[in-house]
């Protein structure tokens, strides 16, 4: 459903274009503002529900300039085409409006067959816009999420790591990772094939993100390997929900197996706190570090990095 904004302090006018536009069947959804400070409300309050907005240069109480300004301004609002529509001819006043951002210049009075081919054609820029975004944001989810475990990828952990990082830092903030491993992967995709392990891959997934809290980040590290970042949280909270995902994994019973199977992560974890010289690559590498010392271990345990102020606590 297609709609259009129209903000004139002229009851008449706006009646006008309404009748153009009707006329010429382009729009489902007729929506009127008497001033730019209404109609910026309107825009405000529906958003990308508008698809064109016609607006009046003189107006009272916020005119035509101030209503564009404010309206480029504002992120969810700017990509919304905006046509200003008066009397002025003056060349000043067109570049004016152009170098607000307006997306068309109409001048009054109105000849309605141009009016309907300009807005006609606005409209579909409008629509192909969308359709682009769209693709835009779903090329985006792409490259950002693992395939198989609809969770974020390796690629979107370190754009927010990089991020989350420099926050933690600047306000002193906790920060810890936690790196987790499927133990005896290589063997269930050699005894149950790689569907199977895909299976596992995929509950793992959704067990993780069920464990942790909505500001927490999981992602697929690469293989059967995950990463877990908790924002605001020292070693010790981060041990505590190491150890939480251990035992949960442990109890699971994992889909697909037509018998019982037992499967157990080891986990490592560092903290930022523990670590005023660290970057992010180093918390990683800690992180992964004191998994491997979890593997070495005998598996299925949760190993703290060496500088992490709490002790590390087997399964």
């Amino acid at each position: 459903m297609s709609t259009i904004l129209i903000v004139d302090d002229s009851d008449t006018s706006r009646r006008q274009i309404i009748k153009i536009l009707e006329e010429a069947d382009i729009f489902d959804l007729y929506l009127e503002a008497e001033d730019g400070a209404k109609g910026l409300k309107s825009l405000t309050e529906i958003g990308g529900g508008i698809d064109v907005v016609v607006c009046d240069v003189n107006m009272p109480v916020m005119d035509g300039y101030n209503f564009l300004r404010m309206v480029r301004a504002k992120e969810g609002l700017r990509h919304i085409p905006v046509i200003m529509v008066t009397a002025e001819t003056d060349v000043e006043e067109i570049v004016r409006a152009f170098d607000l951002g307006a997306s068309d210049y109409i001048t009054k009075p109105i000849t309605p067959s141009i009016f309907k081919v300009r807005l006609n054609n606005m409209l579909r820029i409008k629509q192909l816009q969308d359709q682009l975004m769209m693709q835009k944001d779903l090329m985006e989810v792409m490259a950002t999420t693992d395939p198989l475990t609809q969770i974020p990828n390796i690629r979107y952990f370190r754009q927010w790591l990089d991020s989350e990082f420099a926050r933690s830092t600047r306000y002193g903030n906790d920060l810890t990772l936690i790196m987790i491993d499927i133990d005896h992967f290589k063997k269930i995709n050699d005894t149950y094939g790689h569907p199977q392990g895909d299976r596992v891959l995929k509950e793992m997934a959704v067990i993780l993100k069920e464990e942790m809290r909505k500001i927490d980040i999981v992602a697929r590290y690469g293989g059967e390997e995950f990463v877990i970042a908790l924002p605001q949280t020292g070693c010790f909270g981060g041990e505590i929900a190491a150890m939480r995902v251990r035992e949960r994994v442990e109890n699971h019973r994992f889909g697909g197996f037509k018998d019982p199977v037992t499967i157990t992560t080891s986990l490592g974890i560092c903290c930022l706190t523990d670590n005023p010289e660290a970057d992010p690559q180093k918390l990683i590498d800690e992180a992964d570090q004191a998994l491997y010392r979890a593997k070495r271990s005998g598996r299925n345990r949760v190993e703290a990095a060496s500088n992490c102020k709490r002790a590390a606590k087997t399964g």
